[in-house]
């Protein structure tokens, strides 16, 4: 039976991306956005007829409106088997300028709604006795960068989610992993200035932004009955930042 993912944040930057190389991989796609479903609608086009696909809008910083994504993921496609959790923003501030509503945003959209997704999902993945959860998060957690507070932290606090999370739903056969990715080619980097993205590749071991597809792969491998015996871990993508 084709599995079905959910991929939190479509219609954006990376998440757009990703839809073509999951499609190609086989599963069926519940695409999640926030606001605008134009920038979905060429990538849509791409992977239909072949790939069984559907659109859904939600604020993922409220639990009714993630309550009524599932169920809506559920008549699509009867249940949820992996849940991307990629929806996230990056408010830039330093943190002595940075206002509470600025920093409240960005964590509730970057943690709490993988909170709220994962609440949702488990359930189906319990009863079903498999899942796997793949949480995106940023090499930024892991090294900061200036002006990036509320957006390191939020990312961070990712990571300590999914290893708690991921003990206690390993006797269900469902992995809880973390994917930290450093600075690809789309994005948040395309808003970067020109001197900026320079000096970002000049600390990048590897002198390039990443391929989009090693994203992609990441997510078909951690996906997969191969990667089974792989919880609660962080698999860097990155160059070599860190």
């Amino acid at each position: 039976m084709t599995k079905t993912i959910l991929l939190t944040g479509a219609s954006g930057g990376v998440g757009l991306e990703l839809i073509k190389p999951l499609s190609d991989a086989g599963y069926d796609l519940a695409l999640h956005y926030h606001e605008k479903l134009e920038p979905l609608a060429e990538k849509l086009d791409e992977v239909r007829p072949k790939t069984k696909v559907a659109c859904f809008k939600a604020d993922l910083t409220l639990e009714n409106d993630v309550i009524a994504l599932f169920n809506g993921v559920k008549d699509f496609c009867s249940g949820i088997d992996i849940l991307v959790n990629n929806a996230g923003i990056s408010m830039s501030g330093m943190s002595w300028k940075m206002e509470l509503i600025d920093w409240m945003t960005t964590l509730n959209t970057n943690l709490t709604s993988a909170f709220l997704c994962t609440k949702s999902a488990l359930p189906y993945m319990r009863e079903n006795n498999w899942g796997r959860i793949i949480n995106v998060s940023s090499v930024v957690a892991q090294t900061g960068f200036i002006g990036t507070s509320a957006y390191a932290a939020s990312k961070a606090g990712l990571y300590g989610f999914t290893k708690s999370v991921s003990k206690e739903v390993a006797n269900k056969n469902i992995t809880v992993n973390t994917m930290s990715y450093g600075y690809m080619n789309a994005g948040m980097i395309d808003v970067l200035t020109e001197d900026l993205q320079a000096e970002i590749l000049a600390q990048i071991p590897r002198k390039q932004f990443g391929p989009i597809e090693s994203i992609a792969k990441t997510i078909t491998f951690l996906a997969s009955e191969e990667a089974s015996y792989i919880t609660g871990q962080n698999i860097p993508i990155n160059g070599g930042l860190a």
